[in-house]
């Protein structure tokens, strides 16, 4: 049983599991799921089960960032999760990716920190790539803009990803936001990259769907509701591509 997805045991997990930051998210992403269960609810973590066309899924919160993401996803895989997909968002580093479209990832970097204690920092952090595969056919077969390439994974939200804290005090950022940029990174974010590493060293299937809610370098932003939107469409579509993953 686990310890912090409290009373969470291996019978009450769903063939694939989506992932969340935002506990709030959980409810949103199985509003269209059959016999909905909460199973915890407990600090950040929230879970439910349910079924989606007859399969049992479950959706599960990480909270911000790789530490709280790392004990999710440990406690998910202790009770034997096979299928763990992100469906979040990100924030667009190219000019040319539009707020509400959609990012697939199939590697992300990281910068160094918690990571590290489940391998070098040379350890790559990468989607499986029959999943990602199938993830893009199905969100290209509905006509969804999608975007695919490597992300970042960052321990920061401020001053990590080139946001200035409005304290009277300035640090350096050392260009971080320019070096990833030069090197073709399209998004950031905070919890994919352990996702990525757990999953590959576990034995599980990962992938990401992530939903841009701003271009960072246009400083374009898409309204609450339409983001909310995106996000319950395309999990649907994740469910349907991890399913024909399972079948395969």
């Amino acid at each position: 049983m686990a310890i912090h997805l409290t009373g969470v045991t291996e019978a009450d997990i769903g063939e694939v599991c989506l992932l969340v930051g935002d506990p709030a998210r959980v409810e949103l992403l199985s509003k269209d799921w059959k016999d909905v269960r909460l199973v915890t609810n407990s600090r950040e973590f929230k879970m439910v089960s349910g079924y989606w066309k007859g399969k049992k899924v479950s959706c599960c919160s990480t909270g911000i960032g790789v530490s709280s993401t790392e004990i999710a996803v440990i406690e998910l895989l202790e009770n034997g999760a096979k299928y763990l997909v992100r469906v979040g968002g990100c924030g667009a580093w190219k000019k040319d990716i539009l707020p509400g479209e959609v990012i697939v990832n199939y590697a992300m970097a990281r910068d160094s920190g918690t990571l590290s204690a489940y391998g070098r920092d040379t350890f790559p952090a990468v989607a499986n790539p029959i999943l990602v595969h199938n993830i893009l056919k199905t969100l290209s077969s509905h006509h969804i803009k999608t975007h695919f390439g490597i992300g970042l994974t960052t321990q920061s939200y401020y001053l990590g990803q080139d946001r200035k804290p409005k304290i009277d005090h300035i640090l350096d950022t050392s260009g971080d936001m320019s070096y990833w940029k030069k090197r073709s990174i399209l998004n950031c974010e905070m919890e994919t990259a352990a996702i990525y590493i757990l999953a590959s060293i576990y034995g599980a299937f990962a992938a990401n769907c992530l939903v841009v809610h701003g271009n960072r370098i246009s400083d374009q932003w898409i309204g609450n509701d339409e983001y909310h939107d995106i996000h319950l469409n395309v999990s649907k579509l994740v469910l349907d591509a991890c399913f024909h993953t399972i079948k395969r």
